[in-house]
């Protein structure tokens, strides 16, 4: 097993048309659904603002790591919601930035809300050829890069393309879920001598709320993802206490062949606006024996309020407190 994911980065490109799983992997995914359905913009009963940082598979050169912050709130009057969000996603050689905005139409219900959207988003993706090798290729003298492979720059290369997705979401009380579909449009991101395709990515999220004792809950959850050949499963679940301190674990993979990790999940309401959540992925794939596992922490702003005009939704259970 190498340490050196820049020539990973590479059989990634190669090949003319190239495609992978190529959105970053989150583990507290479930703190904010929007990064992956747009119909969840709004949900969140108010403003909703939440940042995450995450690296992977720390201790290998070149691994990947991930910056994300995203933003919604409901626009009630428009019986819809609204969001923006930017990431960046750093994997070797290669870095992927992408900003977008999401829309949404919610149909409310005395008992639960419908919610299906659309976002835009701009994907800009960098290779770094300086920081690639090869095995014919000739790095003896300093700052002079010379791969002797045509196919691969020395210097910098940028390309951008506009993608869509789009997703239908369901809240409830007691239990709420969606599917989504990302790079709905396969895009595509031209390179010299090559051609960097964006794939579809589909998901599937459910999760629902048990209580268990007077101060205590517990959020079974269920997370899919697919681009049609490969699928990963992650099953989990959270305990809360008193709507305040909570922790739990997921198993991510389905077989002996995708298993992934096991992440172990902690946070606090540092006050009734924040919460503070981290992850650690405990690896259980080959690559365990390379690596020290991954971390994430993500802090989430919450409003708490309704903002502008417009009359509020008019479900019969009360806006739960979000995580």
């Amino acid at each position: 097993m190498t340490r050196n994911l820049p020539l990973l980065v590479v059989f990634l490109l190669l090949g003319g048309s190239a495609g992978a799983q190529q959105l970053a992997q989150y583990s507290l995914y479930w703190l904010d659904p929007v990064q992956f359905n747009p119909a969840y913009a709004g949900l969140d009963n108010s403003l909703s603002v939440t940042g995450t940082y995450r690296t992977q598979w720390t201790g290998l050169d070149g691994q990947p790591s991930g910056q994300r912050i995203s933003a919604h709130l409901p626009v009630y009057f428009l019986s819809s919601g609204f969001g923006v969000e930017a990431e960046r996603d750093q994997l070797g050689a290669r870095s992927l930035n992408r900003f977008g905005a999401t829309w949404n139409y919610q149909l409310v219900t005395p008992t639960a809300v419908w919610s299906v959207g659309l976002s835009g988003r701009y994907f800009q993706m960098g290779l770094d050829g300086a920081a690639l090798r090869t095995p014919e290729g000739d790095y003896s003298e300093p700052n002079i890069v010379i791969h002797n492979d045509g196919l691969l720059p020395s210097g910098n290369e940028s390309a951008g393309t506009f993608t869509l997705a789009a997703g239908l979401y369901y809240q409830a009380e007691r239990l709420e879920g969606g599917v989504s579909v990302r790079n709905l449009t396969e895009s595509v991101l031209s390179f010299p001598g090559l051609d960097y395709v964006l794939g579809r990515q589909y998901h599937a999220f459910v999760r629902t709320r048990l209580d268990v004792l007077r101060s205590w809950e517990v959020m079974p959850m269920l997370f899919a993802v697919s681009n049609g050949v490969q699928h990963q499963l992650s099953a989990g679940a959270i305990a809360r206490y008193d709507e305040n301190v909570f922790a739990g674990a997921a198993y991510r993979g389905y077989n002996n062949q995708t298993t992934d990790a096991i992440v172990l999940m902690a946070g606090v309401n540092l006050s009734d606006k924040i919460t503070l959540a981290y992850a650690f992925d405990l690896t259980l794939s080959d690559l365990q024996t390379v690596q020290n596992g991954s971390h994430e922490i993500t802090l989430k702003y919450n409003l708490q309020q309704r903002i502008g005009a417009g009359v509020p939704p008019p479900i019969i259970f009360n806006p739960r407190t979000k995580q």
